[in-house]
């Protein structure tokens, strides 16, 4: 007898945890499900103890895919700049704010948000290129309402660092003085930009499951707003043509359109 829906995910699920516990990684790619099931075809009973076993007898080979797919992706400085934005979010939270991120002067910035539509924007700036710089002089009219996080020398502002580690998140940034300088910051009336919001929860959801997340990564040629690499590989894009997305869908296990 075919097994049910809710049965099959359910089972899914189990295995994601499995998978997770074993390898550090809460995934489980269709190939991955295919291989577990062969393994087990002919059992009549399968539960969690059961996925397990065949999980750990299988463990070597999903180290292996999972380090080379981080040696593959490992993020450099390019990777790190168009993530700052989410790395800041991260630590908005981490203060005990709600972060959103909002449009202001044709840029999406993370914020503090104040209530009644009010925001304390705070500028990551890793690298002080010319887009950032003038950023930050357009910011200028709005004295004592943002904040700014420098990693870059010469550019003022609390000082940004971001970390690399050998598991996850795998990078994560430390902005000292946070709190104390939101404190002090006044807000902004300003609107929430909700595409921005939902890749940021697409970037928080995979990398409290052990993935690599990634922003703004090419991949078959088509750029991914967020990437996040596990055993397998998924990616959310904002706005992109259907014909981006077949592309995407060839390099990658799942294509989620925000």
């Amino acid at each position: 007898m075919p097994l049910r829906a809710d049965a099959v995910l359910e089972g899914i699920e189990t295995l994601k945890k499995v998978v997770g516990e074993v390898v550090g990684v809460y995934d489980s790619p269709d190939w991955l499900v295919a291989e577990i099931l062969g393994d087990l075809a002919g059992w009549d009973e399968v539960d969690e103890d059961v996925l397990r076993r065949a999980v750990e007898l299988n463990s070597s080979k999903l180290h292996d895919v999972f380090r080379r797919n981080l040696q593959l992706y490992r993020p450099g400085r390019s990777s790190i700049r168009k993530a700052a934005p989410y790395l800041v979010a991260e630590l908005l939270e981490a203060e005990g704010l709600e972060p959103a991120f909002i449009k202001l002067n044709g840029a999406i910035l993370p914020a503090a948000y104040r209530g009644r539509n009010l925001y304390t924007p705070v500028v990551p700036v890793v690298e002080a290129k010319r887009a950032v710089l003038s950023r930050l002089s357009a910011l200028a009219r709005y004295p004592g309402a943002y904040v700014v996080a420098s990693a870059a020398d010469g550019v003022p502002g609390l000082r940004l660092e971001v970390r690399r580690i050998q598991r996850p998140p795998y990078y994560y940034a430390v902005v000292d003085g946070l709190g104390r300088a939101l404190e002090r910051a006044g807000a902004i009336r300003a609107r929430r930009d909700g595409v921005a919001g939902r890749l940021y929860a697409f970037w928080r959801s995979y990398r409290s499951r052990g993935y690599l997340v990634l922003a703004g990564r090419e991949v078959g040629g088509v750029v991914v707003d967020v990437l996040a690499v596990g055993l397998g590989k998924y990616g959310a894009v904002a706005g992109a043509s259907r014909r981006k997305i077949n592309r995407l869908s060839k390099f990658l296990d799942e294509v989620y359109e925000l």
